[in-house]
Order: C-alpha cells, then sequence, then structure tokens
C-alpha cells in the first residue's frame, strides 16, 4: 500500500527529510531498490538484526533522505522494536508520520512502543484530524479554492456585477480556501520537526543547569521522549521536555527528529 502522493513526495524533498496493520511489514513503494525488499523479507522471516542492518544503510542513502518512505521508516522501527531498541523504534515511527501524518499503522505501533517505554502519547486533536485528511490536501486544495475565489470576486469587480451574492459568495470562497491552507500549515507537525529530538540512549540521561557533567542536576529525561531543543553548545543541547524540564543534556543521547541529511554522516544508536 503506497501511503505517499506525488505531492506529497515533493513537499517532503522541500523539506529535505527523508510504514498496514500493527507489527506487520507494511508493502513497500513502486520503484523501491532491491536492498529494501530483501531487508523487508529478513524482518518477515524472522531476522530482524539483518532487516535492521539492511534498513539503516538503506535510510541513510541521499536519495532516500531527500525522497522519504513513511514505510521504511515503518519498517525499521518494527525490526528496532524486535531487537530490543524500543526507544529508537519510537524515533522511526515517529520519522513515519513526519512524512505521513495520517499514516494509522505506525501511530498505533508507537502508542504501543511508548507503552512499553513506560510514556504515553498525548492524546490531540490533530492526529484524528490527520486521518481524515492530510495537511498537504489542506494547504493546496485550500489554496486552489482561495485562488478561485479571489479570480471570481476580480472578474465580477472588473465586470461590475451588482450581484451582491455573487460577490459575497466569491469572497466567502476566498477567505475560506487560503483559510484552509494557512491551517492546513500551522497544524503540520513538520513545521516544528527541525528543533525536535527524541532520546534514544538505554539509560535516562540527566538534565544539568550547565553544559558541563559537573553542571548541577536538575532531573532526568526517560528515553523514547520527544523534547525540543532550545540551543546548541557543541556536546551538549539545551533542551525542554514538558513543564520544568529544562536544562543541558549530552547531544550523543538524543537524535533529531529530522533525519541526516549528509551521507557522510551516520546516526547515533542507542
Amino acid at each position: 500500500m503506497n501511503r505517499m502522493s506525488p505531492l506529497h513526495s515533493v513537499i517532503v524533498a522541500v523539506a529535505a527529510l527523508a510504514m498496514g496493520i500493527p507489527a506487520s511489514v507494511a508493502p513497500l513503494r513502486a520503484g523501491t531498490p532491491e536492498q529494501a525488499s530483501s531487508a523487508a523479507e529478513a524482518l518477515r522471516s524472522g531476522h530482524p538484526l539483518d532487516a535492521l542492518a539492511r534498513y539503516r544503510s538503506l535510510l541513510t542513502d541521499p536519495a532516500f533522505l531527500k525522497s522519504g518512505s513513511p514505510e521504511l521508516w515503518y519498517n525499521r522501527g518494527l525490526a528496532e522494536e524486535k531487537t530490543g531498541e524500543n526507544a529508537a523504534a519510537s524515533l522511526s515511527f515517529r520519522r513515519a508520520l513526519l512524512l505521513d501524518p495520517g499514516f494509522s499503522p505506525a501511530r498505533r505501533q508507537l502508542t504501543a512502543v511508548m507503552g512499553m517505554l513506560g510514556l504515553s502519547v498525548p492524546d490531540d486533536w490533530k492526529p484524528r484530524l490527520w486521518t481524515v485528511v492530510h495537511p498537504d490536501s489542506l494547504i493546496i486544495i485550500g489554496a486552489a479554492v482561495g485562488w478561485i475565489g479571489m479570480l471570481l470576486f476580480v472578474l465580477l469587480l472588473f465586470r461590475g456585477s451588482r450581484r451582491k451574492g455573487l460577490i459575497a459568495l466569491a469572497l466567502v470562497i476566498l477567505i475560506a480556501g487560503h483559510g484552509a491552507s494557512v491551517f492546513g500549515t500551522l497544524i503540520d507537525p513538520r513545521r516544528i520537526a527541525a528543533d525536535q529530538a527524541v532520546v534514544i540512549s538505554k539509560a535516562a540521561p540527566t538534565l544539568r543547569a550547565t553544559p558541563a557533567d559537573s553542571g548541577t542536576p536538575s532531573g532526568t529525561v526517560a528515553p523514547g521522549t520527544l523534547i525540543n531543543v532550545l540551543s546548541r553548545n557543541g556536546a551538549w543541547w539545551y533542551v525542554t521536555a514538558g513543564p520544568g524540564q529544562t536544562g543541558w543534556i549530552p547531544s550523543d543521547t538524543v537524535t533529531s527528529l529530522l533525519p541526516i541529511a549528509s551521507p557522510a554522516s551516520s546516526e547515533k544508536r542507542p
């Protein structure tokens, strides 16, 4: 099942980003290389370590980082879950959802793996909306409808139309269309993903008041937690993990929600 539209691929490429039943391998889209097919087969046949190695190699390929594939990230998450890397699996499921917010299997599996980590996924209205309408659809269709309304409004004015009802209707179409487009942009999770990361270390890292091991501790952050990165200072990131949970954390204990764009880079592993 291909969950990704061509229009979605274009938007993901611009964002430079890099999978349908829980715990089952997601089908791969047409054109996926043989390596992805062999990884999926390894996962289905009960060899998650082999599958995980293949997915890691495949998902550092610049072509996939730019075009993205929610199915590949979902399958990688399944492999990580089967090998006990639950925090890393939560990151992979989040990346699948970043590419396709309406991908229900990834959301169900994220909820399951977060439960294994002793965490919960906030009950938000946005995921429910995404299963009905994709943010991309709101953005593109809304903008198109808005421009149609604009053209109708201008045409009616130039023709000197005295039909106030038609002019009012054109204004309503204009406002509703562009309003839907703006709303789609505001609820798109990719809008804030650049400043988010996931704790992937097996042990809960300590938040500190200063970017040093000698800094005063102010609590810990559980593996699998989604955090907001406020600033970066070499090997230390200043983050917030929720109310009262702000401080410096070693950067090698977290991984950015957005995949690394450089092919020469390797992502941190738990």
